[in-house]
């Protein structure tokens, strides 16, 4: 089940309108004819797994939440490590081996992070290496 139906479920569903409707389908019942009881429990424990699968999916979709900013710091420490030395990098647009000064790091509003060289952004998926001459005084 998607994160996306499960979160139109739940606000479609909750434990009083399931309730709501439970206690109506008694009220209305044929006195004649009642329902079986067992058929009461059997809704009421597949409303129950529902709910704890949305719990589930919540729980694991907060999880792959940390799991990714957890990863975007770990990349922007490291790029921070960068900052003031020479980086030679691939140029996307132009396909060519450039070189620069780390002037900072951002974070993307897709949730990449990227060098500053020069003014602009140059994504760490183009880094090659860090030239010798960076570390040379």
């Amino acid at each position: 089940m998607s994160t996306s139906s499960t979160s139109s479920l739940s606000s479609e569903i909750s434990m009083q309108n399931f309730l709501t409707l439970f206690v109506t389908q008694l009220q209305n019942q044929n006195p004649l004819d009642p329902t079986d009881n067992t058929e009461f429990m059997s809704q009421l424990a597949q409303f129950s797994t529902l709910e704890q699968a949305q719990q589930q999916t919540k729980y694991l979709s907060d999880m792959s939440s940390i799991g990714s900013a957890s990863l975007q710091m770990d990349q922007i420490s490291l790029a921070s490590t960068f900052i003031g030395k020479i980086i030679k990098y691939s140029d996307s647009s132009s396909s060519e081996t450039l070189s620069g000064v780390v002037e900072g790091v951002k974070l993307e509003e897709d949730g990449t992070v990227s060098f500053i060289i020069g003014g602009k952004s140059v994504s760490l998926s183009g880094f090659i290496e860090v030239d010798d001459t960076s570390t040379k005084k």
